[in-house]
């Protein structure tokens, strides 16, 4: 997802009486397509807030006249939807974490490096949270009204069933869903489809958008190995008209000759499969077949495409509270309660556990030069090496506009330290974009329990750590060093 394209949707004020940061940062808010007002009055800021509430309230704390709660308070008699962005000392940050239950969503550091930046990245996190809920609450009711649609197909099927002669061979509808939703991937849900058709020659190709092909994954009534490597690529003109074309139970023609050769349906028949107006690929049979065989195929299709959707659109809920759409991978707030789930087991088990923080060298400046869209596309293939090269129970999160975690069970200070420098050098021998541009990264390491207590100083001393090497150039990874006084829970096994 690409906040950028939905910006201009949200409203965002802010409020501050240091003129020159309240006007640099609607300048800035501006630029990234919002529609940004700046106050400096708390009267006009109050006026304005009952005219045309915004969406995010950024705020200075230095700002207020009153106490917190007072402000809070006004704001929130006016439009209780209106949500919160705090810039404070760091002092104060304590005292702003109460308030998570009243709409604040972020607190922003006062320092004035780089202060209009993380305005801007704070303002496009809360605003992307904002859409996805929007959207959330949308697929939820997408979902209630897909499983109402099951539910009359369901009773109209079972009707029909009723007076059919067939009646006491065919499995009840009920049955049939209840199968269906005990799938536990898509694939599952085809293979599902085709076991219900017992007597059919029914072939499932799957498209693959990127290349144009459709290729073979599914059979029923013809051998695997029949099927292995089977595909069509189709030419560009090809897909130009191809959702009319399926719609209509029609194929493209290099894809019905590839049928008619190889498997003898005289003429091919297509019935696509959808998913949240996705084609994912399309059931062909030959038309060569009995009303009676072809209106079996069509009832088992609709109860499936109904069950497809529904399992479509229920993943599709669950990823979106976890999932960074940049980079695809976890958010932060699953980083925040694997963390602590992940300490709470090292302690168990007495076994260490590391967190690496890795941070792009040069994030914002080519943020400046080179634009968002490179900048996001530097940071997908970053984390797409990462995990490429991390074991299968690393956990790897988005953390901060340009912070990468990575959750290490189970694995030592020293073997941390190891596996960052040997990331570090991947990243620093690979060529991205097309023009071969390279980037570097920084690393900080901490680990429990030899160099912090709890899941919280596990967090800040790998920050830390990343900060130290930042400050001091980049292109290296740093070992957070524990103070004398530190005393580990438990001893970790010299490796």
């Amino acid at each position: 997802m690409n906040i950028r394209d939905y910006s201009s949707q949200f409203t965002v004020f802010v409020f501050t009486t240091d003129v020159d940061a309240g006007a640099s940062a609607k300048v800035y808010l501006s630029q990234a397509g919002y529609d940004a007002y700046y106050f400096q009055d708390p009267e006009t800021l109050e006026q304005r807030l009952k005219e045309n509430p915004p969406h995010l309230l950024v705020f200075s704390t230095a700002a207020l006249a009153g106490s917190l709660s007072d402000f809070v308070k006004i704001v929130q008699d006016i439009n209780e939807e209106i949500k919160f962005i705090a810039v404070s000392s760091v002092s104060q940050f304590d005292i702003l974490a109460q308030y998570n239950g009243f709409g604040f969503v972020d607190v922003i550091s006062d320092e004035s490096a780089a202060l209009e930046s993380r305005i801007v990245w704070s303002v496009d996190r809360a605003c992307e949270k904002l859409y996805l809920t929007y959207q959330n609450e949308q697929l939820f009711d997408e979902l209630q009204v897909t499983k109402a649609k099951v539910e009359e197909v369901h009773a109209a099927a079972f009707s029909s069933l009723k007076q059919a002669e067939t009646e006491m061979s065919t499995p009840k509808v009920s049955m049939r869903i209840t199968d269906y939703r005990s799938a536990q991937s898509k694939e599952d849900l085809i293979q599902k489809y085709l076991n219900h058709l017992p007597n059919a020659l029914c072939i499932f190709f799957k498209f693959l958008p990127s290349v144009r092909s459709f290729v073979a994954t599914h059979a029923q009534g013809i051998p695997a190995s029949d099927i292995q490597g089977v595909g069509v690529q189709l030419e560009a003109g090809d897909t130009k008209d191809l959702t009319t074309q399926m719609a209509m139970g029609l194929l493209p023609a290099r894809f019905n000759d590839m049928l008619v050769e190889a498997f003898h349906f005289n003429p091919p028949k297509a019935l696509p499969l959808y998913a949240h107006h996705a084609l994912e690929g399309v059931f062909v049979y030959s038309g060569n077949i009995t009303q009676a065989e072809a209106s079996q195929l069509a009832e088992e299709f609709s109860l499936l495409s109904l069950c497809y959707s529904t399992f479509t659109l229920e993943k599709k809920v669950d990823s979106l509270e976890v999932q960074d759409f940049v980079t695809e991978l976890y958010n932060r707030n699953f980083y925040q309660k694997a963390l602590s789930d992940e300490v709470s087991r090292a302690r168990r088990l007495k076994q260490p556990i590391s967190v690496v923080k890795i941070a792009m060298d040069d994030f914002y400046e080519i943020e400046s030069s080179l634009g968002e869209a490179v900048r996001d596309e530097l940071l997908k293939s970053v984390a797409t090496i990462i995990t490429k090269t991390s074991r299968t129970n690393d956990l790897t999160c988005r953390t901060s506009a340009n912070e990468i975690a990575m959750i290490l069970p189970h694995c030592s200070k020293k073997g941390a330290a190891l596996r960052s420098e040997r990331l570090r050098r991947i990243i620093e021998g690979t060529s991205f974009m097309d023009n071969g541009m390279k980037v570097s990264i920084s690393l900080g390491v901490s680990e429990y329990p030899s160099l912090c207590d709890s899941a919280k100083t596990l967090d800040e001393t790998s920050t830390k750590a990343l900060l130290h090497i930042t400050d001091k150039g980049g292109n290296k990874i740093c070992l957070y060093k524990a103070p004398e006084t530190h005393r580990p829970e438990f001893e970790v096994a010299p490796e």
